[in-house]
């Protein structure tokens, strides 16, 4: 019998599901009585060589409904992550950081879980393998991150799956035009990473030369781009252009401090492929106050929104990475450390035009160094021709160990 067919047999077996249950609350005890400490472990250390293992495991539970007839949806999901960090002669290093994944609940069988699974199916270095998936059970593994860097004091290389750390926005970031907008994403810092090339040249202090190509097996689908980032006085001003999928953009980004409020914006122009030319822009500030209470406030234009809902399926031609129907968009962002242990945040976007709004609060509270516990919920509401409308809500629960 092959590996695969024998994992998918183990995993079958109702009964053998219902004994991990059963291991979950004992095996979360016995964690909390040892004296366990998050870091890295250095596996072996000499001037020309190190490696470091590090990682993570997450139990997300949550529920929500599926889209298409009010079904009820169930998921727990299940990751162990392995970080592995390696460095020679100083300037070259690598890093793996590898997922194991079993997930239950019915959420399997939804076209929520086969879109999840669709947008991590990159064109290189798809290096993700599903030992078995059924109708309530799934376990596969993937790589979220393999790059290897080559890194001297004025310029940085690296290549392969990596986040591309463009956009500047808090809320609303169309300049960040490598990655989809995570905003309803139950898992928010889950970023799907691009494979590509990324150039980051230095040649002077206060200023920053970022050349990006992002494959794709389709040469007329990838993304190649360039970025220059300046500094004045307590502003970085970036401007940016390249070719996205099929489309041509070309903008512009700042941030920086005044009156000690952050300010930022974002602006950029599509020359689309298929379909009329448009802006999006995106403007805010934030604030951190001393009793740690945290507010940011944005505005986002989307020129592609029609306002008009039967539009919605052109939108998928284009290499924006914020999709909407509508054009105008709020957002405010609130978070206060209720204890030195205990944070409450709370989101709420504001579709002006549709008048709908999505609300997400949340709470974590560290009961160690290497274990919080974070629950949540996604609450849309307003008018039937909203924008958020027709999203289910969604509940979640997330108890995160590290080590």
């Amino acid at each position: 019998m092959s590996i695969r067919r024998l994992i998918h047999s183990f995993f079958s077996r109702k009964i053998i599901i219902f004994q991990i249950f059963k291991l979950v609350p004992g095996t979360i005890l016995l964690l909390l009585s040892l004296e366990l400490r998050a870091g890295s472990f250095e596996l072996t250390s000499s001037p020309a060589f190190s490696l470091k293992l590090k990682g993570s495991y997450k139990n997300l539970q949550f529920n929500t409904r599926r889209q298409s007839n009010n079904d009820l949806l169930e998921a727990n999901l299940n990751r162990l992550r392995t970080q592995w960090d390696a460095k020679l002669l100083k300037v070259f290093s690598a890093q793996v950081v590898w997922d194991h994944e079993l997930i239950f609940g019915n959420y399997i069988d939804s076209e929520a879980f086969l879109a999840r699974q669709s947008s991590q199916d990159v064109p290189y270095g798809n290096l993700e393998y599903e030992f078995t998936r059924s109708h309530n059970v799934f376990y596969g593994q993937k790589f979220y991150r393999v790059y290897g860097d080559l890194d001297l004091d004025f310029l940085n290389i690296r290549i392969g799956r990596q986040k591309i750390e463009w956009g500047i926005m808090r809320i609303f970031s169309p300049g960040d035009l490598f990655h989809p907008l995570p905003i309803f994403d139950v898992e928010k810092m889950e970023r799907v990473g691009s494979t590509a090339a990324n150039v980051l040249f230095t040649p002077w202090e206060g200023t920053k030369i970022n050349a990006v190509y992002a494959f794709d097996q389709a040469q007329d689908r990838s993304r190649i781009a360039g970025r220059v980032t300046k500094t004045l006085g307590h502003f970085d001003v970036s401007a940016f252009g390249g070719k996205f999928l099929r489309d041509h953009i070309a903008g512009f980004d700042f941030t920086g401090d005044l009156l000690k409020a952050g300010v930022r914006g974002e602006f950029y122009f599509n020359d689309a492929d298929l379909g009329n030319n448009f802006i999006q822009a995106s403007t805010g500030i934030d604030y951190g106050f001393t009793n740690t209470l945290y507010v940011a406030v944005e505005y986002f234009y989307n020129g592609q929104g029609t306002n008009n809902a039967l539009t919605a399926p052109l939108l998928l031609t284009s290499a924006a990475q914020i999709r909407s129907i509508h054009k105008n968009f709020s957002g405010v962002q609130l978070k206060y450390d209720l204890t030195p242990l205990w944070t409450a945040s709370f989101m709420t976007i504001a579709d002006l035009n549709g008048g709908s709004f999505f609300i997400n609060p949340e709470t974590k509270y560290s009961f160690k160094e290497w274990l919080d516990v974070t629950a949540g919920a996604h609450f849309p509401i307003g008018q039937s021709s909203g924008e958020f409308t027709a999203v289910p809500n969604l509940y979640y629960l997330q108890t995160q160990i590290f080590f």
